[in-house]
């Protein structure tokens, strides 16, 4: 899995919390155009015996263009340069302050993470914002630089 590909997983696990674990696979078998869930034989008794949510796997559908957009106008850039700098926790709010002040410099950057609100408010039935969002970015990218230890997946 690329580096880019940890990442947009990462941020839908985040933003789709039930599908955190399997946010990687169901990345991986999405990209290659694969169907999400496969079938198993009835007489499988494989540890992949429980039932996934039809509607949480059309939402990381849905989510996937959309994560990937707002990655390739600089989000992505920006987590990388988190991630190399070795910014521990409390870096939090710089990482929200950053992120927040290149989604108000790009307006398709804010139509866009936008989109991914209004998706999850659809589903949760709460109201999620954009704020909201740029937090489940900021809390991804907390997470990878925590998974690589001293914050070095990049």
């Amino acid at each position: 899995m690329t580096q880019e590909n940890t990442i947009a997983a990462r941020i839908l696990g985040e933003l789709i919390p039930e599908l955190e674990y399997a946010a990687p696979v169901l990345l991986e078998r999405s990209e290659r155009g694969d169907p999400l869930v496969g079938t198993t034989s009835p007489t499988d008794l494989g540890f992949e015996t429980g039932s996934v949510d039809s509607v949480l796997l059309e939402l990381f559908k849905s989510l996937v263009p959309y994560v990937r957009t707002i990655l390739g106008w600089g989000v992505l850039i920006v987590i990388q340069g988190w991630l190399s700098a070795g910014r521990e926790s409390r870096h939090h709010d710089e990482l929200v302050a950053t992120l927040n002040a290149l989604i108000d410099e790009n307006g398709k950057l804010r139509q866009t993470v936008e989109r991914i609100a209004e998706l999850l408010t659809r589903r949760d039935g709460a109201t999620v914002t954009a704020g909201d969002v740029v937090e489940s970015i900021a809390e991804a990218t907390y997470h990878l630089g925590e998974r690589d230890g001293a914050h070095s997946c990049v």
